[in-house]
């Protein structure tokens, strides 16, 4: 007699999502941890910054994702990709009007949003960087092995200091904690807030006020 075969679980694939900005926010806890616990901040000073600026740029794409997903259900995907071909700056700018059906928009004076907006101009600044002048004082003397005319260019330590800077001029504006909080706080007080408490938001500024 044939033997009878059985039938085991039937296999199936599922499609998951996964957001972005949680795995970028969890990523950002651990540099935090690393940078305020290391002795060699300044070379942790731009991986911790663009790490800032992918967070928030996660945050905004699944921001932008999830309302063209509510707005046009199954039809939404070319809908996002425009959404989120915009520049970055662009992103965060449109995020407010679109999410309060263009009722409100950022308020540019607030402090978390001018720290986002610096943000995203330094991280321009150091995914695409060019090399950087410095005006440094000289004093002009005898070359310090062969002596001779005093015409060898002696640099001041000012110089020895900016050429072994590894923040690349990053920080100064603000710290990558600063940038880390003012996202926080973005999450917390905007994006958490919507759209029933929207009316509590500091953040923003009504489209009526002209």
């Amino acid at each position: 007699m044939p033997k009878r075969s059985r039938a085991g679980p039937k296999s199936e694939v599922m499609r998951v999502s996964f957001r972005a900005s949680v795995k970028f926010e969890r990523i950002l806890g651990v540099m935090r941890k690393t940078y305020e616990a290391s002795d060699s901040k300044g070379g942790l000073c731009v991986p911790y910054i663009v790490m800032c600026a992918a967070a928030l740029e996660a945050i905004l794409n699944d921001a932008l994702l999830e309302h063209a997903s509510s707005k046009w259900g199954y039809e939404h995907k070319d809908y996002a990709n425009s959404l989120m071909s915009m520049s970055f700056r662009s992103k965060l700018d449109s995020l407010a009007p679109l999410l309060t059906s263009h009722q409100y928009r950022f308020d540019k004076n607030h402090w978390v949003y001018q720290r986002l907006g610096a943000l995203i101009t330094e991280r321009n600044r150091l995914v695409h960087p060019k090399p950087q002048e410095h005006d440094v004082p000289i004093t002009r003397g005898q070359h310090p092995v062969y002596g001779g005319a005093p015409h060898y260019p002696i640099f001041p330590a000012e110089y020895f200091e900016l050429a072994d800077d590894l923040t690349l001029g990053a920080g100064k504006k603000y710290s990558p904690q600063e940038y880390h909080e003012a996202i926080e706080k973005f999450d917390k007080w905007f994006l958490r807030r919507l759209p029933d408490r929207i009316s509590k938001v500091a953040l923003l500024v009504s489209n009526a006020k002209v």
